[in-house]
């Protein structure tokens, strides 16, 4: 579009006179025309590269569709301002380079650390105060505050006591069973709103009943106060004490969002599909590519139906030995190729069948994968960064940064010899997996903790907290293995530990807990 727009320009600027000539209708060759373009395309280059020099300029993060400044160029714009990046995306050093100043104004404020916490991570989060969890009696100089400030409408009556005893400010420890305490539906126009956006959608809601019991301990809607918690503070302990900032984050969504789009398979792609993938055909393959695969509105796209590609014929293979690439999308069912081979980029597959014969070139590859089950019973299979919540059937295997939850054999049941050739680094592997003459490096047999581990729900395959350390941080370059190895999940949690520890008051630490209630919260 801007080659021709550069060429309209040059092409307008001349004497009608000329134009006339030139046109075609009136017996014209239009080759004034033609060199116009090809000294538009030259200027096309110029204007992009001042373009690009202009964004340079600036390094937060500019609106939508406009251009950004080149990612290398962060870490010197961080060192002018004295910034220490420590988000893994290029979205988040972006804000700690443009709101650094700002931070540092307002640093200890509790405005800052959820901006700060919300940037780095790019995640939802729900604050609250560790000292206002703790059990205190109440003082008799401390004045309250008035109800508004809580979202009660009306202000409580001195009588009875019961009633004034329920008072949202007072610090009562004993919860009242008569109510029940909680997060409920608001208006923005209430002054003790607060507006979370989960998956999406923005959400405004309040505390109701400070004083009640709480309907989901342990969870953001949890007010009541403790006992001081002296252990050393985790996602799980260590929460009620007056030097920590509790950080509620919602789980992420991993490869299965809830507003993902969901189209189905054909031979013949619809008019639906294509609207959301790309299909292309070139040198002997043939790819599936999601339309925001690799950009900054990445959305994933579900497909529906059993795939069957590389179809045999009278018994004859594919002479070509066709490949099939899928990116970006999710394979809800069997993908399964009776010859050819498969390449798998950010997707997740239900189950992907090759019967090729290959033990040279790999059959199937997958990177940033979740897969559940995997079968290439004659063929060699390459994995990197991929979870396999099921079984693993490959004659010849290697493996780099790996979850199997499965056993990973040769045969089918009931045999479970191991593959010929195989070669297993920086992985997890089952316990009672037999090692046979396989070559393992730096391999653990810890137990992963997953939110869920069935194939289609929010947060398959995603590791929780609870995962031992061999996991979170097993993979060759010190991070989480499987296939969210590429979006730092539990990466996160420590950049935004780090972050918050120069910008919190003294002996003051955050707690990141990731909470699956606030997807709950009233829409």
């Amino acid at each position: 579009m801007a080659d021709k727009n550069h060429a309209e320009t040059l092409y307008r600027i001349i004497p009608a006179v000329y134009r006339n000539r030139d046109n075609r209708q009136y017996g014209g060759s239009g080759d004034l025309k033609k060199y116009f373009t090809g000294n538009a395309v030259l200027l096309n280059q110029l204007h992009a590269t001042l373009e690009q020099l202009l964004a340079d300029h600036f390094p937060d993060n500019p609106q939508v569709g406009a251009l950004a400044c080149q990612d290398w160029l962060l870490p010197y714009f961080a060192d002018l301002l004295d910034v220490q990046l420590v988000s893994p995306f290029a979205k988040g050093r972006r804000d700690e380079i443009a709101s650094a100043v700002r931070w540092r104004q307002g640093k200890g404020t509790l405005r800052v650390i959820e901006e700060i916490a919300e940037s780095v991570a790019q995640l939802e989060v729900v604050l609250q105060e560790g000292w206002k969890r703790v059990a205190v009696t109440p003082r008799l100089d401390v004045p309250l505050l008035p109800e508004i400030h809580y979202g009660l409408t009306e202000t409580v009556s001195l009588t009875p006591p019961s009633v004034a005893a329920r008072h949202p400010d007072l610090p009562a420890v004993t919860p009242d069973f008569r109510c029940p305490s909680g997060a409920v539906k608001s208006s923005t126009s209430n002054p003790a709103a607060q507006q979370s956006k989960i998956d999406g959608d923005t959400r405004v809601w309040r505390q109701a009943s400070f004083h009640g019991a709480p309907c989901h301990p342990g969870s953001f809607e949890d007010v009541s106060r403790r006992t001081v918690d002296f252990r050393c503070g985790d996602w799980r302990t260590g929460h009620f004490h007056p030097d920590r900032i509790l950080l509620y984050t919602v789980p992420p969504a991993g490869f299965f969002p809830n507003q993902a789009q969901t189209v189905n398979w054909s031979a013949e792609p619809s008019e639906a599909f294509l609207r959301l993938v790309d299909v292309i055909t070139e040198n002997n393959k043939t790819t599936y590519r999601n339309k925001t695969f690799g950009k900054d509105n990445f959305a994933p796209v579900n497909i529906r139906r059993t795939i069957q590609l590389g179809q045999v014929e009278d018994g004859v293979g594919d002479p070509d030995f066709h490949t099939w690439r899928f990116e970006g999308v999710n394979l809800l069912n069997t993908l399964e190729l009776d010859s050819g081979r498969v390449e798998l980029k950010h997707c997740a597959v239900r189950k992907v069948e090759v019967h090729s014969i290959d033990k040279v070139s790999a059959v199937i590859t997958a990177q940033d994968c979740l897969l559940r089950q995997v079968q290439a019973a004659r063929g060699l299979v390459k994995l990197e960064y991929c979870t396999v919540l099921d079984s693993t059937l490959s004659e010849h295997l290697f493996a780099s940064d790996c979850i199997f939850l499965g056993l990973i054999h040769r045969h089918h049941l009931p045999d479970l010899s191991p593959p010929e050739r195989h070669c297993v680094r920086y992985s997890r592997i089952a316990r009672n997996q037999d090692a046979g003459d396989m070559r393992l490096i730096h391999v653990t047999r810890a137990l992963p903790v997953m939110f869920s581990t069935r194939f289609g729900d929010r947060s398959c395959g995603v590791l929780h907290p609870a995962t031992p350390n061999a996991i979170t941080h097993g993979a060759e370059d010190g991070t989480e293995m499987g296939g969210y190895h590429s979006d730092y999940l539990s990466f996160l949690v420590d950049a935004v530990v780090e972050k918050l520890s120069d910008y919190l008051p003294l002996d003051k630490r955050a707690l990141v807990i990731s909470d699956p209630r606030l997807l709950a919260i009233p829409e």
